[in-house]
């Protein structure tokens, strides 16, 4: 169940980090001369990491991993502690990239460098909140919390799960919500895009 568990919080701490990986060079190429596809592609790619994050990774992480680790040690209460308040605010700061992106397409390229700055900063605190994750909890997690504790907290965010309207990592809404972006990486990242750009 562990070893289970933790290799699926380290493939979705993957998944994230390309993604944030292809937001940041989206936005470097900027709308160039289709901005439409390119305001719709950067929302999409927004909406993926907050609905995911919100609905997805965090909770496995809140509900099922922070609980058993705090349990077993509670010197990580710090480490844990700052990043449920990370989860907290990435979805808020989040929102925020929605309206700065949506201020861009509106009020043109004078609002480019606060989405730029903003998307900047997100993508480095997402990424410093993985990488606690991975140093601080998930090694605990991997050698302190018994089988036992691991088939009890898995029983009950099971239950949770059940009753809520969260969707899991394999959810066919999120397939739909990433099915465009990736076609539209793999369109600009094609030898003859590469030579045209």
């Amino acid at each position: 169940m562990a070893t289970h568990l933790l290799r699926i919080l380290r493939e979705e701490h993957q998944s994230l980090n390309v993604m944030l990986d292809a937001l940041q060079m989206v936005v470097r190429r900027g709308p160039g001369l289709a901005p439409q596809r390119f305001f719709d592609i950067v929302r999409t790619m927004l909406v993926y990491v907050k609905e995911f994050s919100e609905h997805v990774h965090y909770p496995k992480e809140s509900q099922l991993v922070f609980p058993g680790v705090l349990r077993a040690a509670r010197d990580t209460q710090g480490a844990i502690t700052g990043l449920e308040e990370a989860h907290r605010l990435s979805v808020m700061e989040l929102g925020v990239l929605q309206s700065l992106l949506v201020d861009w397409q509106q009020g043109g390229p004078a609002q480019r460098k606060g989405f730029e700055r903003a998307a900047h900063r997100f993508c480095a605190d997402y990424r410093a909140q993985i990488r606690v994750v991975e140093v601080a909890i998930i090694p605990v997690a991997e050698q302190l919390i018994s089988d036992a504790q691991w088939d009890t907290l898995a029983q009950r965010y099971q239950t949770a799960q059940n009753h809520s309207k969260s969707l899991s990592s394999k959810n066919s809404g999120y397939r739909a919500i990433y099915a465009p972006i990736a076609l539209w990486l793999a369109r600009i990242l094609s030898p003859t895009a590469l030579v045209q750009k």
